[in-house]
């Protein structure tokens, strides 16, 4: 009886423990009576709790259409029907949420059925995903059914499992590709067995992504890559295969390096070229023969011929022509003319007839909006070029247009360039005219001036010889005054012909030791004046190309500037030597002297123009403006930096 007892109260309280359990599952569990009134329940559905349910029934809960999806589900359990998994939806808030219903009749000890016991479980976001994956996997499908490439999947028995039939591969029947074939058998039908070398295979084979190129019977030069797809494990289990048709652009490549070698080839003859782009122009476009027509003096002049008829015409009357209907249209895109014989040319061009031609592919030349020829080809069948040929002929006769006017722009050059001789020829005779016009009056001048200068000082030597006694002390004073006078205007004349034979005739530039010069220079001003200390600091190893007779000038003055306008420093210091500004060698004479006022600076080279009293400095005015020229003429520049007592920096060019 004891044992009985346990067993019985075991039996009452096993639901209790189940129902404990399951608390914190998703399952919704429930126990209805005959009248589907709720009598037990676990988790009951989201908005609910087990007090509001509990003795009522579906119709008592729910909207009619959602108590009618339930009731009759319940029902068939009432009738004495297991229901498993059965999907089912309700509607609250007008959002479906989506259900998975199990429900099998309760039976008494007697075996009637006395009531129904169920589970609901919410699979609404289970259904929100697998909708999502199925549109996921719909819009891969599509992608995947959109790209022009082959892609597909294998295994390991190098079976196909998914292909896209793309990249060439229509001619694999449909039964082929619905039955999973092996790949040598879609692919290659003729093999009968894998390819070797076997792309896949080799990913099989390795576990890496491998891409090779190889050929297609069916479908040309190919450019294949496979990537190898892992388990859990890492071994490999599938490979992506993906397939690229590359036959046109290996076609394309071909045609590019042949157009490439053909530029290549280019020289100065502009006729030659333009031959070279008419062969290239048939012979890629697979033509009876090629044509370049010119229009010129009113005729058409045939330029560019490759493969030509021996007796096609070298020139002839535009009219009616082919090649001229072209030029007149002026579209430099190409044009297929169709059906010659049929058309108006079959009696306006007589070479139609003549050789057969039944299409002509052509477009116009120009350049700078000036129609000048047409680039045709001819076929001797209907052809209809590629819409690739059609741009190459466009691109041909536009480097023909280039070539055209290069032509033109050497001639305009040449042209340009005898005028340019014919102008410089009389400028030179003009300027040498000019020189030794002006030479013969530095002469003239020198000559007539010095005469009466000579005059004035024997006549003043006469009169101070013979005739000091009979002047008094003022009547001296002014024949001081006139010697001097005549010594100075005698250096001046002096200081003006060396300005015109320095800065007059031919530069002949040589490698010049420019420090050596320097050197020279420095040491001529010490012997003059053996009195003086004054320091030299020459850069050694200074060197340039210019005419050694000048720059050696240059030096003379700006070194002796530096040596006069130092002379009341107790330690004089005299720098020669290079910089560089830039890309540029720029040289310098610098000097610690008195300076000037860069306010002044712009009289620097003028001639007889002085910054300092002459009786302060000696000096004619004329060395600063003879050093310019000579720079002047090695096209070169000079400037000078200084300011007053603190010395000045001469800074010069010969590039």
């Amino acid at each position: 009886m004891k044992k009985r007892g346990s067993e019985r109260r075991f039996r009452e309280t096993q639901p209790e423990n189940i129902f404990r359990t399951m608390s914190n599952s998703p399952l919704s569990i429930f126990f209805q009576d005959r009248e589907l009134r709720y009598t037990r329940l676990c988790n009951p559905l989201p908005g609910m709790n087990s007090n509001h349910v509990l003795s009522r029934t579906d119709e008592e809960l729910f909207s009619p259409e959602n108590a009618a999806r339930l009731t009759e589900v319940k029902s068939r359990a009432l009738d004495g029907e297991t229901v498993l998994k059965e999907e089912i939806f309700l509607i609250s808030n007008g959002e479906r949420s989506f259900f998975e219903i199990s429900v099998e009749p309760v039976r008494d000890e007697a075996g009637a059925i006395s009531g129904i016991s169920g589970v609901m479980v919410d699979v609404t976001e289970k259904k929100r995903i697998e909708s999502s994956l199925a549109k996921s996997e719909e819009l891969l499908r599509r992608v995947l059914e959109t790209i022009p490439d082959l892609l597909s999947v294998q295994d390991r028995r190098m079976r196909i499992l998914y292909s896209n039939w793309h990249g060439g591969y229509e001619y694999v029947p449909e039964e082929m590709r619905n039955g999973h074939p092996y790949c040598y058998d879609a692919y290659y039908p003729e093999k009968g067995g894998e390819c070797e070398p076997c792309h896949v295979r080799e990913v099989f084979r390795t576990g890496r992504p491998f891409s090779t190129e190889k050929v297609n019977p069916h479908i040309g030069c190919m450019e294949a890559h496979a990537y190898p797809v892992f388990d859990e494990s890492g071994e490999v289990v599938m490979v992506i295969e993906h397939i690229r048709d590359i036959t046109d652009l290996k076609r394309s490549e071909e045609r590019l390096s042949r157009i490439n070698d053909v530029f290549l080839e280019f020289g100065a003859d502009v006729d030659e070229n333009i031959n070279r782009i008419t062969t290239l122009c048939g012979e890629q476009l697979h033509a009876r023969f090629a044509l370049y027509n010119r229009l010129e003096d009113g005729h058409l002049h045939a330029i560019g011929r490759w493969r030509t008829p021996p007796d096609f015409p070298s020139q002839e009357a535009p009219e009616g022509r082919v090649c001229f209907e072209l030029i007149r249209g002026g579209v430099n895109c190409a044009s297929v003319i169709r059906d010659l014989p049929g058309s108006s040319f079959a009696a306006t061009d007589p070479n139609v007839l003549r050789y057969g031609l039944k299409t002509c592919v052509g477009g116009a030349v120009s350049f700078d909006g000036i129609t000048i020829g047409a680039l045709c080809v001819f076929y001797e069948d209907d052809y209809v070029p590629s819409e690739e040929e059609k741009r190459l002929l466009g691109i041909l006769a536009g480097a023909i247009g280039i070539e055209e006017k290069r032509k033109r722009a050497e001639e305009e050059i040449r042209m340009l360039n005898l005028e340019l001789e014919k102008r410089v020829s009389q400028r030179t005779a003009q300027l040498e005219s000019a020189n030794r016009e002006l030479e013969a009056f530095g002469y003239s001048v020198s000559h007539d001036l010095h005469t009466p200068l000579m005059i004035i000082d024997g006549f003043s030597r006469e009169l101070r010889e013979k005739y000091a006694d009979r002047l008094d002390e003022q009547g001296r004073s002014y024949l001081e005054k006139i010697q001097a006078a005549g010594r100075r205007m005698g250096i001046r004349i002096d200081a003006i012909m060396r300005l015109f034979t320095l800065s007059s005739g031919d530069i002949n530039r040589e490698e010049t030791d420019l420090s050596r010069l320097a050197q020279l220079t420095a040491a001529d001003l010490r012997q003059r004046e053996p009195d003086r200390r004054v320091e030299f600091a020459i850069e050694p190893g200074v060197r340039a190309q210019c005419d050694k007779r000048l720059v050696k000038a240059v030096l003379e003055n700006l070194l002796g500037n530096s040596w006069k306008y130092t002379a009341r420093r107790d330690c004089p210091l005299i720098e020669f030597g290079e910089t560089r500004h830039g890309d540029e060698t720029v040289y310098f004479v610098r000097d610690n002297g008195v300076g000037f006022s860069m306010e002044q600076a712009g009289k620097l080279f003028l001639p007889f123009q002085r910054l300092h009293d002459e009786g302060e400095f000696a000096g004619h005015g004329i060395g600063l403006a003879m050093v310019k020229r000579i720079i002047d003429r090695h096209g070169g520049r000079i400037w000078a930096e200084a300011a007053l007592d603190k010395g000045a920096t001469f800074y010069f060019t010969l590039p």
